[in-house]
């Protein structure tokens, strides 16, 4: 488990986030940009849709505590207008990229929804010490709710939101969703918003293309 753990440290990291006077931690990755990193999350840890606000400061901090702050985020429309957590994806783009990109995991999408996944997340311990713990397991549609919404039994801490969901290719390892939520009466399952066309679309968008994409929505810091 060590050498997994180590292994997937490389993209796992936390954000510090600012709403107004409201701070709180949760979860975030490194992916690899089509030409710099960006930083994924669950789009509720930057834009509370209850409040209709976005953050006013992110900061990503990687698992070896480097920080870095975040200067766009990229979310859907149908988060923003709608509160559909379909879409609980966020993509940021640094304000100082970091231009090695060579151990970071690439997205995938449009996928099977059946994979085997790892989740990654961290966990802050006394003393504000760090820890990454891991679930792994296999993917299943939501024939709870009868989403889009990918499934996996397991249960994480407080504060996982936003942790990516890793699956392994020869010797690779791809992001293929975020950690989103919870539900009560669907115990012990966590939920994670299916990559498809849409999260695509987002994702380009964030790597500023020149794209023009509709349902999406830029928010500068």
């Amino acid at each position: 488990m060590a050498t997994k753990i180590e292994n997937l440290a490389f993209n796992t990291g936390l954000l510090k986030v600012k709403q107004n006077k409201n701070r709180f931690i949760s979860n975030a990755s490194l992916i690899k940009g089509l030409n710099n990193p960006l930083v994924c999350t669950a789009a509720h840890c930057v834009f509370d849709w209850y409040k209709q606000l976005y953050a006013n400061e992110v900061t990503f901090i990687t698992n070896d505590n480097k920080e870095y702050e975040i200067e766009e985020i990229y979310v859907s429309s149908e988060w923003v207008k709608n509160g559909i957590v379909d879409y609980d994806t966020a993509f940021m783009t640094l304000r100082e990229p970091i231009l090695e990109m060579s151990n970071l995991a690439k997205p995938l999408f449009n996928k099977s929804k059946s994979q085997n996944v790892l989740i990654p997340y961290i966990t802050k311990k006394l003393l504000g010490k760090k820890k990454i713990q891991i679930i792994e397991n296999n993917t299943f549609e939501d024939h709870i709710h009868n989403s889009s919404l990918l499934g996996l039994k397991g249960k994480l801490e407080v504060g996982s939101s936003g942790s990516p969901w890793l699956i392994k290719q020869a010797d690779e390892y791809f992001q293929f969703s975020n950690t989103s939520l919870s539900f009560n009466s669907a115990k012990d399952i966590v939920w994670g918003p299916y990559w498809g066309e849409q999260v695509e679309n987002l994702f380009i968008q964030a790597n500023k293309q020149n794209s023009n994409f509709e349902n999406i929505e830029t928010y500068r810091l």
